[in-house]
């Protein structure tokens, strides 16, 4: 019985045993898991900190940012008792091994940044870069050491005062270069910027790689560091510096030759695959020289982007593809290493676990040292910009006292700083835990904690107090083009951009849906457009001409513009024969429209179609034996998509909302149903998904979207009309979807028509036929509408695009390299500003429209010869002018 007891007691004590056991590896799983948790954090907030920092705070830079929030959760970790999931994984990220710091985040930091770099400004300035590298970086290194070994207290060995000296000279431009591109400062001065980074980063990491061996020799363990006297010193820097060099030239030719056999350029996967191999070489390039030939890694992944930014540039067939994928690894990984030295800082000035008993690590004093360091290290690097300066202003490129001096102050401290920081704390907590003696551990790990938070203090004052103030520097000194020389430019590419949109304008007054449209709504809602002339406007009709081949011109629809340009010689006519009191009156108080007949007809209309519609658009279950006209359909149905994007590209149809998206999703089943064989009915389709959750949720966006634009721009209190939201969305959808179809049917006829044949089959005609019966739906929603609001919208929505178009020609510049990022953002918010006007706009007319009669008389009054073969038949154009507005028509030449 005893034995049998306790043979039962043992096997209790192994199942409890084996339970425990499960909950613990269950728990480690969980944790492990955890680690997912902080990275994606961090990029979701670096979202919202990237919003706010773009619309309010430009100057601030990012990183910056990123760094105090990394700074408050690691402040946290120690403090917040339980932790949460987000502390725990922080808590893992901030205990990773310093070796993997560096291969997760350098070489995809690095990457960009040399393939970015000029070629041609690189070699002509290979000569300055390397004495900004190598002698100033060494430099840099041993009077840093000097100022960590005499002046602070701490009684840190003089190799990791060399340790600490190579940490703080990798420069970081990051920062610096985004405002450099945005106020367009010389390239010369940005070469020397972004080039002595990258050299320097290379220089820096091989001076650390020494003199962290040196330090970590100290620890007295086997296998750990290792003693370097100056003989080997200077073969292991040659080794580090040329072996890198050689091993990056190698994985650097190795990836253009297949980038070179990669060449169907129609292929988007073969565009996908040249991406991965350039990311798969800047890591493979990295880890082959740090880990398994032990050089630089930093040097390999710079000559291996250099050599394929020298060769295998014009061998990627989407160069745009490449430089997004990059810019988007880029910004992963910088707000991840800036949070995650934030935190770190964070858990190191917070944490008491490496005091001695004398209170916090980083105590008041070592703040006062921390401002010291700043003030020192400035003062360092201007004497060696200056101490060389005058040979590098001999050599290379040449260089002046102004660049010079900007250079010195915009030397910030930042990721590769941050990363190697991060790697020798890492890397002493790992080693000295075979350390028997705990007060030589506890040492060891507190002098490294210092000097990361030294490290991470330089870094973020760097970058709020030299990043936020190098602007006004790089423009004190001089360094960006001359104002009044700009001014001029900028001004001629303004009258370009009025004369490209004047000719845009022609060639809409050629549809028919929009030749009732008034000048005076567009000088209203378009200030540039006040400056047209009657002669600037001719030029830009004959311009369209010169551009249109003959057989596609439409005569331009002008019986609208002409009477408020031409200008005789007599005095300009009377008030009386300018505006007619029932048609110029502007609305002010948009209360009274809301309560009007026509406007609650229209709403009235709106609605009562929507009841009768049935919510199944198409019997999908239903089979048609239409064999012939089925395919034609599904053809129709892809062109009819596709001039939605292009529509979204030319400005006439948003790209965000959810009007773009009830058309699209019209097109979804309209190729469902055409797959089955039934006709286009892509209208009710649409009306059907904007009818569903589509319309109060559009309602919500848009009333959200006015308070937003109300608040931001502090306009008076404005009543936000449902009602004519309403009719808005209805009329904008229906001059969209008529455009789409009649574009899509000349596509398919071009398309479709035999070679040497203008017949088209009987499928394709009927195919034809019911997009005309589509856009006959779309036509009898108008009609059904007050003609009043349906005037107004096309107006405004004549506007819109017209801006749209405006603000495309000045992307088209900043894309082009000829203005500068900030100065294309101040015309785009300009032009924002006006379209926000434009759909805030309720007015039924606007001041000084003429009435009809007095556009009668004044076309009538316009000497034919003036008219430039425009309007050959005066008489004719001036009774087209006097009947109805909404069936005027353009008379041909």
């Amino acid at each position: 019985m005893a034995v049998d007891g306790g043979s039962g007691e043992r096997e209790s004590d192994i199942d409890s045993l084996e339970v425990e056991a499960g909950h613990d590896a269950a728990e480690e799983e969980i944790e492990t898991a955890y680690a997912v948790l902080f990275p994606w954090f961090i990029e979701i907030i670096g979202v919202f900190v990237y919003y706010a920092l773009s619309r309010w705070c430009h100057q601030i830079p990012f990183t910056a940012i990123m760094f105090l929030i990394g700074f408050c959760i690691g402040f946290c970790v120690d403090r917040v008792k339980p932790r949460n999931i987000l502390l725990e994984s922080s808590y893992i990220w901030t205990n990773i091994e310093g070796e993997l710091i560096i291969l997760i985040f350098l070489p995809g930091l690095l990457y960009l940044d040399s393939f970015n770099i000029d070629i041609h400004l690189f070699l002509q300035s290979f000569l300055q870069l390397v004495v900004f590298a190598f002698p100033m970086v060494l430099g840099g290194t041993a009077l840093t050491a000097l100022v960590a070994y005499y002046i602070f207290p701490y009684g840190w060995s003089f190799d990791l005062c060399m340790t600490f000296g190579s940490i703080l000279s990798a420069t970081d431009p990051v920062a610096v270069a985004v405002l450099l591109n945005e106020l367009g400062a010389p390239p010369r001065l940005k070469m020397h910027i972004s080039g002595e980074s990258l050299m320097n980063d290379g220089s820096a990491v091989v001076f650390y790689t020494i003199f962290s061996s040196r330090f970590f020799y100290e620890f007295g363990l086997d296998g750990i560091g290792e003693e370097i006297g100056w003989g080997k010193g200077f073969a292991l820097f040659f080794r580090l510096a040329f072996g890198g060099a050689a091993i990056g030239l190698a994985f650097g030719i190795g990836t253009v030759f297949i980038l070179f056999h990669l060449d169907r350029r129609l292929s988007g996967e073969d565009s996908v695959i040249q991406v991965v191999t350039t990311i798969s070489a800047a890591y493979l390039s990295f880890f082959t020289s740090e880990i398994l030939a032990h050089c630089s890694g930093i040097i390999a992944v710079l000559f291996c982007g250099v050599t394929v930014k020298a060769f295998g540039e014009t061998l990627l067939n989407n160069l745009q593809l490449t430089h997004h994928f990059w810019e988007i690894t880029e910004h992963l990984l910088n707000a991840l290493l800036f949070a995650l030295g934030g935190s770190v800082w964070g858990e190191i000035i917070g944490d008491q676990t490496y005091t001695e008993g004398q209170g916090r690590l980083f105590a008041r004093q070592d703040w006062g040292y921390l401002a010291l360091l700043y003030v020192l290290l400035m003062v360092i690097r201007m004497f060696l910009i200056y101490s060389f300066y005058p040979i590098t202003k001999r050599i290379g490129i040449g260089t002046n006292w102004k660049e010079s001096l900007f250079a010195a102050y915009g030397g910030l401290r930042g990721a590769v700083g941050i990363a190697l920081a991060l790697s020798l704390h890492a890397e002493t907590i790992h080693f000295t835990s075979s350390i028997p003696n705990e007060s030589a551990q506890m040492s060891f790990r507190t002098s490294t904690a210092k000097v990361f938070g030294f490290t991470g203090g330089i870094a973020f004052l760097t970058l709020f107090i030299n990043a936020t103030t190098c602007g006004p520097l790089l423009i004190k000194l001089g360094l960006v083009t001359p104002t009044e020389t700009r001014k001029k430019v900028l001004e001629n590419y303004r009258q370009h951009m009025i004369q490209f949109t004047l000719v845009e304008y022609v060639k809409l007054m050629t549809e028919d849906r929009f030749q009732t449209v008034d000048f005076m709504v567009m000088k209203e809602h378009i200030p540039f457009f006040n400056e047209i002339t009657y002669d600037k406007f001719m030029i830009a009709v004959q311009k369209y001409k010169d551009i249109t081949p003959s057989k596609g011109y439409l005569e331009p629809s002008i019986e609208h513009v002409i009477p408020y340009l031409y200008e005789p010689e007599t005095s300009h006519p009377s008030n009386d024969e300018k505006v007619s009191p029932g048609l110029n009156e502007t609305i002010t108080d948009r209360r009274s429209i809301l309560k009007s007949s026509t406007r609650r007809d229209s709403v009235a209309n709106i609605r009562k179609n929507r009841r009768r519609r049935v919510a199944t658009v198409y019997d999908l279950n239903e089979v048609f034996d239409e064999k012939e006209v089925r395919e034609e359909r599904m053809i129709f149905v892809h062109i009819l998509r596709a001039t939605y994007h292009r529509l979204i590209e030319h400005g006439e149809l948003d790209s965000r909302g959810f009007m773009p998206y009830s058309m699209f999703r019209s097109l979804d089943f309209a190729s469902d149903a055409a797959s089955k064989g039934m006709p286009l009915n892509d209208w009710d389709a649409m009306q059907a998904v904007s009818n569903s959750w589509v319309r109060p949720a559009e309602k919500l966006l848009h009333r959200l979207f006015h308070w937003k634009e109300v608040f931001k721009r502090k306009h008076k209190f404005r009543t936000f009309d449902i009602d004519f939201m309403e009719i808005f969305v209805q009329v904008r959808q229906a001059l969209v979807f008529t455009r789409a179809h009649e574009s899509a049917q000349n596509i398919f006829k071009r398309e479709f028509v035999s070679v040497g044949s203008d017949a088209l089959t009987a499928a394709e005609k009927n195919v034809l036929d019911e997009s005309k019966m589509q856009m006959v739906n779309a036509d009898k929603l108008l009609n059904s509408l007050d003609k009043d609001d349906v005037q107004v919208i096309k107006s405004h929505y004549v506007c819109q695009m017209l801006l749209n178009k405006s603000a495309y020609y000045f992307e088209k510049l900043a894309r082009r390299g000829l203005i500068t990022e900030r100065e294309a953002g101040q015309f785009l918010e300009e032009i924002e500003e006006y379209i926000f006007d434009v759909l805030e706009c309720r007015e039924i007319s606007h001041k000084h429209e003429m009435s009809l009669d007095a556009k009668k008389k004044m076309i009538s009054s316009i000497p034919s010869y003036m008219l430039r073969g425009s309007v050959n038949n005066t008489k004719e154009r001036a009774q087209v002018v006097a009947a109805d507005v909404d069936t005027a028509q353009p008379l041909p030449v």
